[in-house]
């Protein structure tokens, strides 16, 4: 029996990255042997086991044979003669195509080695495209490894164009998966780029794929293309936070301008397309079947987004509709969210460090006013029932007029 770490662990060590988790392969083994040294097996199509004490992976090494559509659709051959290069042969990438045998040395094959000092990413062998699935992984690593100068080979992106007609056999879970990834790395807009370029996110993200093809009015009537200003909006807000509820709103929030596209000058007129976006964004979430948190914020922020390019001109009415519709009084997680939408918004129109808003410290002011109005005096003025609230709202109201007379003088 023989171990072996595999994998993103091998990877990361070459990169000098944290390591997230260890997977390791055995060679030379058996599933029964497996089993009498005390690990406990939890692969069903093929045999994984769990280390008894540090609960680490470890498979048996496999080869694989394409048996069918999707990226189910293989037969797997477990057996004590497959070696550890015909293991990592299966792999997508060559930089995931590596291996540490038990005295530290590298086992590359396939050059991985190679492909990290030339930061790119290449496709193991002709078996890449027997596997959908590995066009959003290819996609991903993209994104995580962009700001470390990763790129994609080129005969790696024209297998990706080959594989596209597979896609949908992909289940929803498996693409929300990989996409969730990606929104949380450090350039979730290369995966989306990536996969428009290879054609994949017409299939899997046709509501995000029209954004590609028009161009949106702005200031000075000035046009730009309106995946530009949703990719750099993107940019910026993986800057500011990793919260993947912002990061999806901002991708979400421009949905329904293409609804509004005027055929003959190829461009988006101005209308009030925000409420356009919302059943896109109902249909995108029910199809991939993403969690309803990050959907409620998208549609709010679909529909509310135009109220946050310049917080500090907002009436107090519409700094109360704000925090109403976004639920903050119950939620004050929103008010942070509320103010990272609000700088995106303003890093995808302006040069940050020419122009910057105050809209943090007006927000927070706003909204600490409006907290400060007890219900326990309301209450105590002889209020009920729902005039409770109705008096609420107009005392908030009330403080928020009189604070923004005083800082507009």
């Amino acid at each position: 029996m023989e171990k072996y770490l595999v994998g993103g662990a091998v990877r990361d060590t070459l990169l000098k990255l944290p390591i997230k988790e260890k997977d390791w392969v055995v060679v030379g083994s058996s599933p029964q042997e497996m089993l009498n040294n005390g690990y406990e097996q939890v692969g069903k199509d093929f045999p994984v086991f769990l280390h008894p004490e540090n609960h680490e992976e470890y498979a048996l090494a496999r080869t694989e044979r394409k048996s069918g559509q999707g990226y189910t659709g293989f037969t797997c051959y477990a057996d004590s003669s497959v070696t550890i290069e015909e293991d990592l042969y299966r792999r997508d990438l060559t930089i995931n195509a590596m291996a540490y045998d038990t005295h530290g040395n590298l086992v590359d094959p396939y050059h991985g080695q190679r492909d990290i000092q030339l930061r790119l990413l290449r496709h193991v062998s002709h078996a890449f495209n027997e596997d959908p699935l590995r066009v959003l992984r290819v996609a991903r690593f993209a994104a995580r490894f962009a700001h470390m100068n990763f790129t994609i080979a080129p005969e790696t992106l024209i297998l990706m164009k080959q594989m596209i007609h597979e896609l949908l056999f992909l289940s929803p879970e498996r693409i929300w998966i990989e996409t969730k990834k990606a929104l949380i790395t450090n350039s979730p807009q290369i995966y989306f780029m990536v996969l428009h370029y290879c054609g994949a996110l017409k299939i899997l993200f046709p509501e995000f794929d029209t954004l590609f093809n028009i161009s949106a009015s702005v200031e000075q009537n000035t046009l730009i293309n309106t995946d530009n200003l949703t990719m750099t909006m993107l940019t910026k807000a993986a800057y500011l936070t990793d919260d993947i509820n912002v990061r999806f709103s901002i991708l979400c929030r421009d949905l329904g301008k293409p609804t509004l596209l005027n055929n003959k000058k190829k461009c988006i007129e101005y209308h009030d397309y925000r409420k356009l976006g919302i059943p896109l964004i109902n249909n995108l979430c029910n199809r991939l079947k993403i969690p309803n948190e990050i959907r409620n914020f998208a549609k709010i922020v679909s529909e509310y987004h135009d109220y946050l390019y310049n917080i500090e001109i907002l009436t107090p009415k519409m700094l109360m509709t704000l925090f109403n519709v976004f639920d903050c009084w119950r939620r004050p997680k929103r008010l942070e969210q509320i103010i990272l939408v609000s700088q995106s918004n303003t890093l995808g129109y302006v040069n940050y460090n020419d122009y910057l808003y105050n809209q943090k410290n007006f927000l927070h002011t706003a909204f600490d006013i409006t907290k400060k109005i007890s219900i326990a005096d309301i209450i105590k003025d002889g209020f009920t029932g729902i005039n409770i609230s109705k008096e609420l709202y107009s005392r908030q109201l009330h403080a928020l007029k009189i604070w923004k007379m005083k800082i507009n003088k």
